[in-house]
């Protein structure tokens, strides 16, 4: 093999390298951004996801002993939600938040505007306020804040 034969090669050994780390940085970019748009799809349906199970109390008919049950679990695990119930002798209680709607917008506060404080647990004896029969129905409507996350379920008693 002659010199210049030689040379030819390294030159093209080179451009062949050249050519392949580029392709390589190229791939690698196009990877990231493929990766960043599928990791906020991913956050998005997560996010659709976790309030399905609070949207299905919408228009749904729940046994008492069911929104007690939820009751508990927003107070135990300090979720960002305000339950109301309101029962058929005109009983109304707040647990958890108060839900606030005004000119400021729709959100949760740890007191009222009158200075009401949400309850952290449900009457369990039927002479006291806010008694939630657990054989008793309540039709769930669900209030959403200005970003659309739902942030208030309130039942009523049906009779």
């Amino acid at each position: 093999m002659t010199d210049v034969t030689k040379v030819f090669i390294l030159v093209a050994t080179v451009i062949i390298v050249c050519l392949l780390c580029a392709l390589g940085f190229k791939l690698v970019a196009n990877g990231k951004s493929s990766i960043q748009v599928n990791t906020n799809k991913f956050n998005e349906l997560q996010g659709q996801y976790s309030e399905i199970d609070l949207s299905l109390y919408e228009g749904s008919l729940i046994p008492g002993s069911e929104v007690i049950s939820l009751i508990k679990e927003a107070v135990d695990e300090k979720q960002y939600l305000a339950i109301e119930v309101k029962t058929l002798n005109g009983d109304f209680t707040t647990y958890n938040y108060v839900y606030v709607a005004d000119r400021e917008g729709k959100r949760l506060e740890e007191e009222g505007p009158q200075g009401q404080v949400p309850n952290t647990t449900a009457a369990t004896k039927k002479q006291e306020y806010g008694y939630i029969n657990p054989m008793a129905m309540y039709l769930g409507n669900t209030c959403k804040d200005d970003n659309g996350a739902i942030i208030c379920i309130h039942f009523e008693q049906q009779p």
